[in-house]
């Protein structure tokens, strides 16, 4: 998370948990580098392979079959699957097609991600299209999420 997220977080007394796919791990190691890091930092699951998806988060094969693994509505359900393991105050879950080998079509081509913001007992839905390299595409996705992050809490405090 870039500095003024992670100030803006830790000013707030707010605790994150991320539950990431595609980005595996990146959205929670780049707000682990923030020097608000032990403020705000209260852990995350990668769940790149379908069967951390299924096997330790619970979400229904049926769910998986129907919308993809890369997909919005899985994405809400990592959320509120992982409610129940964990107690935090935002709670942020990305999945996505970083590179080929996803559920990839014309209509969500490589570089589409799906995250969830759940703050104040809502939960906020996102897309995107990010181009290039793959560390760019996670580069900016981690930007889009800041800024999203950022206007949630700056409204809804």
């Amino acid at each position: 998370m870039n500095n003024k997220a992670a100030k803006i977080l830790a000013k707030r007394k707010l605790k994150v948990f991320t539950i990431e796919g595609a980005s595996a791990g990146y959205i929670l190691h780049r707000l682990s580098l923030s020097r608000y890091s032990g403020n705000v930092l209260l852990g995350g699951i990668v769940c790149y392979d379908l069967s951390v998806k299924t096997d330790l988060l619970k979400i229904p094969v049926n769910l998986i079959e129907k919308y993809s693994p890369e997909s919005r509505e899985i994405t809400r359900h990592l959320i509120e699957y992982t409610q129940a393991l964990y107690d935090a105050d935002i709670y942020i879950a990305c999945t996505g097609l970083l590179k080929r080998g996803g559920s990839e079509n014309v209509q969500k081509p490589v570089g589409t991600f799906f995250y969830c913001i759940y703050f104040n007992n809502k939960i906020y839905e996102y897309n995107c299209l990010c181009k290039g390299k793959p560390e760019k595409k996670l580069r900016s996705l981690y930007s889009r999420i800041c800024k999203d992050l950022i206007k949630l809490v700056n409204n809804n405090s």
